[in-house]
């Protein structure tokens, strides 16, 4: 028998697809939780952020044929350890695509015309109109780091509201198409009023946005990251708020997510802070939607060799 670890949820078509494969499903709940798996048995694993695929774990499965990322970011598995041992590594990165640019779409239009906090005051019986007075994206420069699958799908929904778009990939060129404009860090830097990061998590853009980077930009400017939390110091964002360089922030990932509920617990911790300015926080959900977790199960059905 051969058997699939899922530690990920998966479509109910993603599920009846394997079964028919004659995969069994075998249910990952937790570390402390899995000593009913037969290791052996194991030749496919379907993994999210729950289970953090290093060499040490991959070993314990010596019959490990492939493992199916649900999400993007490939962080989480030893891929090079995985090409070692000829084990097919695929992530769904499309999947979720639209569903990241809607979410910070919308944390943005929540943000710039203080949606979210008349309907607060709306709920204290309060009705004030004055101090609620928006902002329109139409006079905005959105500038995006980082054009694969999630930032071009949000630089397509930016070309609704604004036609300047300004987007800087340092492993692509020649992308600039009718609605945006490739352009250099340096000049994004100069002209961005709103600034989006998509990239993936590595050595190299862990604090990508740091002090420095904060002290660079030209403008004032609405930072939003729904990446990777490290990606962006929290004190940097902080610091950024605080001396007023950053005007607001749309933040789904924070780089303290792994110890978040001790955290929140704590009276004064970072997070309370960053709320004190114009912030919009969200759970780490901008690619969790219904609609989402059938897109990446398609993907990975379409790119495993079962």
């Amino acid at each position: 028998m051969k058997q699939v670890l899922i530690a990920s949820p998966i479509s109910e078509k993603f599920n009846a697809f394997l079964i028919e494969k004659n995969y069994e499903l075998i249910h990952y709940i937790n570390k402390n939780e899995c000593s009913f798996i037969n290791n052996e048995l194991i030749v496919g694993i379907i993994t999210s952020n729950k289970l953090i695929l290093n060499k040490t774990e991959i070993e314990k499965y010596p019959n490990l044929k492939w493992i199916g990322r649900i999400g993007s970011g490939m962080e989480i598995i030893d891929v090079a350890y995985c090409n070692q041992k000829n084990i097919q590594c695929e992530s769904s990165p499309n999947g979720i695509a639209n569903s990241v640019a809607e979410h910070i779409t919308g944390m943005l239009l929540s943000l710039n015309k203080n949606i979210h906090t008349s309907f607060e005051e709306i709920k204290n019986k309060q009705w004030s109109r004055e101090p609620n007075r928006g902002f329109e994206l139409e006079n905005q420069t959105i500038g995006i780091i980082g054009y694969g699958n999630t930032g071009s799908a949000f630089a397509k929904k930016m070309a609704v509201f604004t036609n300047s778009i300004l987007v800087y990939d340092k492993n692509k060129t020649g992308f600039s198409n009718d609605f945006i404009r490739e352009v250099s860090l340096e000049e994004l830097k100069e002209k961005a009023t709103v600034l989006s990061f998509h990239l993936p998590l590595n050595e190299e853009t862990k604090h990508y946005y740091n002090d420095e980077f904060l002290l660079s930009m030209k403008n004032q400017h609405v930072l939003i990251n729904s990446s990777r939390g490290p990606i962006a110091n929290t004190s940097t964002i902080l610091k950024g708020l605080q001396n007023e360089k950053i005007i607001g922030a749309c933040l789904d990932v924070l780089e303290e997510e792994k110890n978040i509920h001790e955290i929140l617990q704590t009276s004064d911790n970072l997070i309370e802070q960053l709320l004190k300015y114009n912030v919009l926080i969200t759970p780490h959900i901008a690619g969790y939607s219904h609609n989402a977790t059938e897109k990446m199960s398609q993907e990975l059905m379409d790119k495993i060799r079962f």
